[in-house]
């Protein structure tokens, strides 16, 4: 078995809290590698634990639709591929599995319990599409063994979130538990409660069951965000214990920013700047030059410089309006995870079918601009 190898790809996909340089040696190094060495003696799968993807942010200055987009297609995209790396250097195989976090937080933020189930159901209907075949999907239903998430009904499985989230709290938070002195003590719980102020005081009036009375009064929004963010500390370090709990050997992954000691910090969508944003609080622009970012769909609204893309007749993402991408209607550019394109003819008429020489100039500059690009529909 390869450690070093397998060591250098946690390191190649993870980014923490104060590295300086690319190639520094994170602290989650020795309890990875003690993981590893238990999977290898089992001869079983390196398994990791990534709990994520709680629902699409309602906040429309954030993202482009409710749906998963091209953001959640990048990040479970990111995590196959580790996994496929991974898969390389160590004889048994790797997965990730996903536990979405909706019920965990939902009723918080007044986000309604469909929307984390319908959230969850297209992601997996994404991920089976994609074929990303070492990403798995667990509910928090199964985490705390009160059922079968996956056999039972919409209506079944939202009916007893708040059964769950009860469990969780009664079982893993200690009578004596002080909130402040965790945030005092750890810097990780640090650093999630100060997004969490931040995501609270953005997104709360987003909630349908928000007073509007909390919402107009800019003193009371502030305490309420507060006291929301206080909650969610709250219950994550709960839903901790409770993951900890049922799945005690798996490799811990993280979305947050973090020191790098308990858990590996994964980038779903790498930026040149700084930890990105998650998919489901932003939205992704591709840029001319290829490149992909994460961002605020509220900065991207100048239609003469960025055009919305649909996937399905829903906003997939934005892109950055350029002479190459322009196309005839019946040509569709699409990108994929890694840089790829993929030019797709959808016309059945064969005079349309083909590439005249300016459209082959065009394609050239596509290739250049993208690194390359797999061309389908058009005449040989």
């Amino acid at each position: 078995m390869d450690m070093n190898g397998i060591l250098a790809i946690f390191r190649r996909f993870s980014q923490f809290e104060g590295q300086a340089t690319s190639d520094a040696l994170p602290a989650y190094e020795t309890t990875a590698a003690t993981r590893v060495r238990e999977f290898h003696a089992s001869k079983q799968p390196l398994s990791m634990l990534l709990p994520a993807f709680p629902w699409k942010n309602p906040n429309t200055e954030k993202t482009l639709s409710s749906d998963p987009d091209f953001g959640e297609e990048l990040a479970m995209a990111r995590l196959n591929h580790m996994c496929e790396e991974l898969s390389i250097v160590y004889p048994f195989g790797a997965e990730v599995t996903l536990v979405a976090d909706g019920p965990v937080y939902n009723d918080l933020l007044a986000i309604p319990d469909a929307d984390f189930y319908d959230y969850g159901i297209k992601l997996r209907r994404m991920a089976a599409n994609e074929g990303f075949t070492h990403v798995k999907f667990t509910r928090l239903l199964d985490v705390l063994r009160l059922g079968n998430g996956d056999a039972l009904s919409k209506t079944e499985y939202t009916s007893k979130a708040e059964l769950c989230r009860r469990e969780m709290e009664g079982r893993f938070l200690g009578a004596n538990f002080d909130l402040d002195s965790q945030v005092a003590a750890e810097r990780d719980t640090t650093l999630t409660y100060q997004k969490y102020v931040k995501s609270a005081r953005e997104d709360l009036k987003w909630g349908q069951a928000i007073d509007p009375a909390i919402k107009a009064d800019p003193e009371r929004y502030e305490a309420e965000a507060q006291k929301i963010a206080e909650r969610m500390t709250k219950r994550l370090l709960a839903y901790e214990g409770a993951l900890a709990y049922r799945f005690p050997n798996y490799i811990r992954l993280s979305i947050h920013r973090s020191t790098g000691k308990p858990k590996i910090s994964v980038p779903l969508i790498p930026q040149p700047q700084g930890f990105p944003l998650t998919p489901w609080h932003s939205c992704v622009v591709v840029a001319a030059s290829g490149e992909y970012r994460t961002g605020n769909a509220k900065d991207f609204r100048n239609l003469d410089k960025y055009e919305v893309i649909k996937k399905d007749g829903v906003p997939y993402f934005l892109r950055e309006r350029h002479p190459d991408f322009d196309w005839p209607s019946h040509v569709k550019l699409y990108h994929k995870y890694g840089g790829q394109a993929v030019l797709v003819n959808e016309s059945n008429d064969k005079e349309k079918k083909q590439l005249d020489g300016d459209l082959k100039l065009k394609l050239a500059n596509v290739a250049l601009r993208l690194g390359g690009v797999e061309v389908r529909g058009f005449a040989t």
